[in-house]
């Protein structure tokens, strides 16, 4: 049996967000007896070392944002992309960002290597870049049907775009009890309810839609607390502290900041909220580990959500930028020990059908041997 070389690429060194996540689990479940994989980054981090533990090798290669992009540092990145992949007989690449999918295509097309655009939000780019992006891949795979969307009308989608669902390691996201550490480092005590939410601190994510929400709730329910979990943008997280104390919330809203214990820190939250503002969530990663952790989800109905959250069943669905609606569905879990305790056990199995990691991993793979097979 011929090993294949496959090259990935990240938008980013560092591990910040889901599609870091989601790419190392790929990497740490490839069947190594068919596929070896290379990386390709724009620059160094946590997730290069993570995928080095792994015996990735890395090669950083930088790649200009698209805007500022010319003809002399695509061709210089062009060339880089054409190098590895001749000296590491790259037999199929597989990119998870336009970036990334702009640079390799471009080498992918002179070297006859077949490239897998892995699209992982619903937002869609300029049409003209979009149709180009599309047609420099062999193989489109969206996160969600949400994301499948963007290239409806485009020739060829219907054979091109495959949807394979982000994936969760069941074994890793088990429901235990709140974890009294994290409650004692973020000073929650005894019967108070816990709401959360968990992301990069950025815009389009929704976290002042839920401190607007959090200061409706503490009117009606003062023993609750919520935690927003995530880091990102500097001057985003200093707005959203601003606006926590702008609304009287000291002491009520907890900044964690970047945490590596996600599984711990969602296993002590009661609720767990992704209150999005836009269409850019492909399929949530918070979304899918709060389930399999069984716990109730409240999400907005935007994008990939509502492909996660099966409304009434195992959370609830609602409107973006609708503090009020938040606010109501966050009482109506608080209220409702049972109603949470059903949908969290409701949105385990939903994971376990839909959204493990084994699956997720096989019906990539089939995609490359696809892909190889036709090469031949």
């Amino acid at each position: 049996m011929k090993q294949h070389n496959i090259l990935f690429t990240s938008l980013s060194g560092q591990m910040l967000g889901g599609g870091q996540r989601s790419l190392l689990l790929l990497l740490e479940r490839l069947d190594r007896k068919k596929f070896m994989p290379f990386l390709a980054c724009p620059s160094g981090g946590d997730f290069i070392g993570k995928a080095k533990k792994l015996d990735v090798e890395t090669t950083l290669i930088k790649m200009q944002r698209i805007k500022s992009v010319n003809v002399f540092s695509t061709a210089a990145t062009v060339f880089k992309f054409k190098k590895l992949i001749k000296k590491k007989n790259i037999d199929l690449i597989h990119t998870d960002s336009p970036r990334q999918a702009f640079y390799a295509g471009r080498a992918a097309r002179v070297t006859g290597t077949p490239l897998i655009w892995h699209v992982r939000v619903s937002t869609p780019e300029k049409r003209s870049f979009e149709k180009y992006l599309f047609n420099h891949a062999h193989k489109v795979i969206a996160v969600s049907k949400a994301a499948s969307q963007r290239f409806d009308g485009f020739a060829l989608a219907q054979e091109k775009v495959v949807v394979i669902h982000n994936g969760v390691d069941l074994t890793e996201f088990v429901h235990q009890h709140p974890d009294r550490r994290v409650k004692e480092e973020f000073n929650i005590q005894i019967g108070e309810i816990l709401v959360g939410t968990l992301g990069q601190l950025i815009p389009g994510k929704g976290q002042e839609v839920l401190l607007k929400a959090a200061s409706l709730v503490l009117k009606q329910i003062p023993k609750v607390k919520f935690m927003i979990v995530g880091d990102g943008n500097r001057a985003h997280r200093e707005k959203l502290e601003e606006l926590s104390k702008n609304l009287g919330l000291s002491g009520i809203i907890v900044f964690t900041g970047f945490r590596e214990d996600i599984p711990r820190i969602m296993n002590t939250l009661d609720i767990v909220v992704l209150p999005s503002t836009t269409h850019l969530e492909g399929l949530s990663r918070v979304i899918i580990e709060a389930m399999a952790l069984s716990k109730p989800v409240i999400a907005t109905n935007s994008g990939g959500n509502p492909e996660a959250v099966e409304d009434g069943a195992t959370g609830l669905l609602v409107p973006p930028e609708d503090p009020s609606r938040l606010a109501e569905s966050i009482l109506t879990l608080i209220r409702d020990k049972t109603k949470r305790n059903q949908m969290g056990k409701a949105g385990r199995k939903r994971a376990e059908k839909l959204f493990n990691i084994e699956k997720n991993v096989f019906r990539i793979e089939k995609v490359y041997e696809e892909l190889l097979c036709q090469k031949q």
